[in-house]
């Protein structure tokens, strides 16, 4: 059967403040969560960050100071915008994945 996800929905946020976008999966078996933007101007996504439970997440160099991801669980998740900005305007996903 296949993984259901349960992501915040759509956020319309003031500048310079903090947002949170949380994740949910129900399949225990996947311990691997990778955050993803994509941006209006882009068709691609582009990695964020990932990493297993908590406190070993990693982040590609340009997100490393403005994102936190944080895990609750195996399978729940969060993304943190520290202080948002136009530049933030995307569309955020998250995935699961058994590494």
């Amino acid at each position: 059967s296949a993984v259901t996800f349960q992501q915040s929905p759509p956020q319309i946020v003031k500048e310079n403040t903090v947002v949170q976008i949380d994740c949910s999966h129900n399949d225990n078996n996947l311990p691997y969560m990778l955050w993803y933007q994509q941006r209006q101007d882009r068709l691609s996504l582009t990695l964020i960050g990932s990493g297993y439970a908590i406190g070993s997440q990693s982040y590609e160099t340009q997100f490393k100071e403005q994102f936190k991801l944080s895990r609750e669980s195996t399978t729940t998740g969060s993304l943190v915008i520290n202080t948002a900005n136009l530049s933030h305007t995307a569309v955020y996903f998250c995935a699961a994945s058994t590494q």
